[in-house]
């Protein structure tokens, strides 16, 4: 007897009623549930139902009796624009607490206050308003780049990743210490230093995680590939066509942007994806016509919204209507870094070791 067909409006209604925390392993269910789960409709839908917050924290650094730090959360729904106070001002006092890594497909932030000789490393998860200050790693080498990702949920288990220098490693950034904490043993363990060739480097950016990989770009444009299972290291080139590499996430995925410029002189941006999360084949998905802003770009969780951001402004740009919707602007001349963010309010186990320590 065959298998009875699943009705795909019936799943959808019911996955719309999903916490993020549980959508992302109902999209493993089957191709057309998982496309269908990112678009526009559906994640507004789920938002809605969910009382689920969805957009990015934005962090600039500005002076004022000396440099302090600014963080500010914006929504991609602009009838909210933080009616409900999402923020990180719940923790510890300090002018210099700094967000360093985010999952954002979890809503769980690793933040840095330099408040002291000795700075503290806290993983909160904003809508909950719960923290966790986790032990310090080497204090004898400097961040260069952190990730974080929730690796489990019953229990709730994340890992963070830091790639740091030390007075005698080389200032090209390719050989970097690498550190894994784990909150399942509440330690840093200690890895193989990542070393790249001789002729390439890192770039210094926040990783960008995937399919259980955290992912970086390096001045070759190769994708530097870590495994949050193995915690080996692997390594895969970008599609050879335009310029300007980025990494992004799309549709769960990594993606790919690179630019040129078109036929009719408009700048192009072009995006794939890869075929397979430990595969190194690339597929493309689509081209995006200039739209007269050159900023960064983000992809939001829905498949047809990016994120745009620059010094002065933050946009949410829709491909398939080409509306571009400028949710904030910057009187001040301060370069923005900006995290995507999506979360829903239910609590997870962040506070016990808080506790224990505290």
């Amino acid at each position: 007897m065959s298998s009875p067909v699943m009705n795909q409006d019936m799943t959808q209604e019911v996955l719309s009623y999903l916490p993020a925390s549980d959508l992302g392993k109902f999209r493993l269910l089957n191709k057309e549930c998982n496309k269908r789960s990112y678009e526009s409709w559906f994640l507004d839908l789920n938002l809605h139902r969910t009382n689920s917050v969805s957009g990015c924290f934005l962090q600039s650094r500005y002076y004022e009796q000396g440099y302090k730090i600014r963080t500010s959360f914006i929504h991609e729904r602009s009838n909210l624009q933080n009616n409900d106070g999402v923020s990180i001002d719940f923790l510890p006092p300090g002018n210099n607490v700094k967000i360093k890594a985010c999952d954002a497909s979890h809503g769980i932030l690793l933040c840095v206050n330099d408040r002291g000789v000795v700075p503290e490393y806290i993983v909160c998860k904003p809508t909950t308003k719960q923290y966790q200050i986790i032990p310090n790693p080497n204090g004898r080498s400097c961040d260069r780049s952190l990730g974080i990702a929730v690796i489990g949920l019953d229990p709730f288990r994340y890992k963070i990743i830091r790639l740091s220098k030390t007075s005698g490693m080389d200032r090209n950034l390719r050989t970097l210490a690498c550190e894994v904490f784990d909150s399942g043993s509440f330690a840093w363990k200690r890895l193989k230093n990542l070393r790249l060739p001789r002729t390439d480097g890192l770039i210094l950016s926040n990783p960008v995680q995937a399919s259980g990989f955290l992912h970086w770009r390096s001045r070759n444009d190769n994708v530097i590939r870590f495994c949050l299972k193995t915690e080996a290291w692997s390594f895969l080139h970008t599609p050879n066509f335009g310029v300007f590499p980025k990494l992004v996430i799309y549709v769960g995925k990594l993606g790919v942007i690179r630019e040129w410029t078109g036929k009719d002189q408009e700048d192009v941006r072009g995006l794939w994806v890869l075929k397979s999360s430990i595969g190194k084949s690339w597929i493309k998905v689509r081209d995006i016509k200039s739209i007269g802003v050159s900023d960064n770009i983000l992809w939001t969780p829905s498949n047809d919204v990016v994120t745009l951001w620059g010094w002065d402004r933050v946009c949410f740009y829709t491909i398939n209507t080409k509306r571009l919707n400028i949710v904030h602007t910057n009187t001040e001349f301060a370069y923005y870094v900006c995290f995507p963010f999506c979360s829903d309010y239910e609590r997870v186990d962040l506070d016990q070791r808080q506790e224990d320590t505290g």
